[in-house]
């Protein structure tokens, strides 16, 4: 502390120090002969504590974890518990004990140096212990106490100051940045982006639209700086998928399963079926003729076929007696062969196409008419869930997010890693199944293990030739 900042904790005005590290002191030369001055005891201090310091900030960052320090915190209680420690504040390391704080919301947590002056009011030992001198029992120095403890942000204490350490936000636990920078051009430079321990994904549930994935803790290095989660997490994602539109899938009859008019789809997994086409065959009777030569139209649309027309026992023929016209699903009497009399009536028997209703699950539709022709081609318009290669990063924040790729029936790409994160895992979306998680190497060094794995296995296939 400085000597002002003492006088002001002190309150009072018996207290001299002449100390200021622009005059760049750097010892006090006591003489014989001289009286010694309160205040020059005060400014020895105040010259020790300053190179102490010096040397303390060029090593370590405010708010750097010396030793311990961890924390773990229940998402159900609200609680975060903080263990002890020691850790570097105002060029000093100091030690913590372990505490338990409640937070709501975004909590920043860290600790809180707090000063106090201590006298012999308070503490009768800091009297003159020398017994049998004249001073014995007298009044001498104060003492200024300072302690180190762990709190939030949020929290009050007269004569002190905070430094932040944690942050939690949503339930994710955050170390907040204390690293010398020239230490974190070397790693970001030498090493990149690396997971060092633990942060395994995987894949948990899907509930509700959301996709449920399990980060293990660990620790990486991002652009430099450790970034650290402190327990088990999990998180959730969009379950965004990608479809495509199957229009009038032709569906033979050796895809059908007649006992239950089930058919299976030929791609997978289906996601929703808007039309199912099939065929029918309708006989109509006492079909009213108009006048010779003119077009009968017929009841149905998407006639396709027309099986037999008569008129008691009168077959007509098509082709020589009348012709089928799609356009206007009629029959065309304008032939030069037989017709009916006008304004009688007669028998037609044709097959046409009618949308039929329909069940559906991921692999298969189910029709649910049962008078369809099943050795005709049916019609499935529908979509499927395109398979998707996804990835699972880390920002240097500690936040976990999903990337998607671009969806791809036969080959989907893989999306880039966003500058300043590092990928954790692959996940390939199938949809039939739960998510493939592929976890991404963890370190270098694991790297440089499979690397010497293969260069051994070559070198025996060598040998071995």
């Amino acid at each position: 502390m400085t000597g002002e900042e003492i006088k002001n904790l002190l309150d009072i005005t018996d207290y001299y120090n002449r100390y200021d590290k622009n005059k760049r002191w750097d010892y006090v030369a006591l003489l014989v002969g001289r009286a010694t001055q309160a205040a020059e005891i005060n400014e020895i201090q105040n010259i020790s504590e300053d190179k102490t310091k010096s040397i303390g900030k060029s090593l370590y960052e405010e708010g750097m974890i010396i030793e311990g320090c961890g924390i773990f915190y229940s998402s159900s209680t609200k609680k975060a518990t903080l263990k002890s420690g020691r850790i570097f504040l105002d060029g000093l390391v100091y030690a913590v004990e372990t505490k338990e704080l409640s937070t709501t919301g975004t909590a920043i947590i860290g600790v809180w140096k707090i000063s106090s002056v201590l006298t012999e009011d308070v503490d009768d030992s800091l009297r003159n212990p020398a017994r049998g001198y004249p001073e014995y029992k007298s009044r001498g120095a104060y003492r200024i106490v300072t302690k180190a403890q762990w709190g939030l942000s949020t929290d009050f204490h007269d004569n002190a100051t905070f430094c932040e350490v944690y942050e939690i936000e949503n339930g994710i636990i955050k170390r907040l940045k204390k690293v010398k920078p020239d230490i974190i051009r070397y790693d970001k430079h030498a090493h990149g982006n690396y997971a060092v321990d633990g942060l395994n994904i995987s894949f948990v549930s899907s509930t509700s639209g959301k996709q449920i994935f399990k980060v293990s803790k660990g620790f990486a290095h991002i652009n430099g700086y450790e970034t650290e989660i402190f327990q088990d997490i999990n998180f959730s994602v969009d379950e965004v998928i990608d479809s495509e539109d199957i229009t009038k899938e032709v569906t033979q009859s050796e895809t059908l399963t007649e006992s239950t008019n089930k058919i299976m789809l030929a791609h997978l997994p289906v996601e929703n079926v808007s039309i199912v086409r099939v065929t029918k065959q309708k006989t109509v009777k006492n079909l009213l003729h108009g006048t010779a030569g003119c077009i009968d139209e017929l009841p149905d649309d998407s006639v396709t076929k027309i099986i037999e027309v008569k008129q008691g026992a009168k077959i007509y023929i098509e082709g020589t007696d009348f012709r089928f016209i799609s356009a206007s699903d009629g029959l065309d009497w304008s032939l030069s062969g037989d017709e009916p009399t006008p304004g009688s009536k007669y028998d037609v028997t044709y097959e046409y196409r009618v949308n039929a209703g329909f069940t559906f699950n991921t692999t298969s539709v189910t029709v649910s008419d049962s008078d369809f022709l099943k050795d005709a081609p049916i019609d499935v318009t529908y979509d499927y869930r395109m398979p998707r290669r996804d990835i699972i990063i880390m920002n240097e924040d500690g936040t976990v997010e999903l990337v998607r790729g671009q969806a791809d029936a036969d080959n989907p790409i893989v999306p880039d890693t966003p500058s300043g994160a590092i990928r954790l895992a692959e996940v390939f979306q199938k949809w039939i199944t739960s998510p493939e998680v592929n976890n991404s190497v963890r370190s270098i060094q694991e790297q440089i293990d499979e690397l010497y794995k293969k260069i051994h296995e070559l070198e025996g296939k060598i040998n071995g030739g």
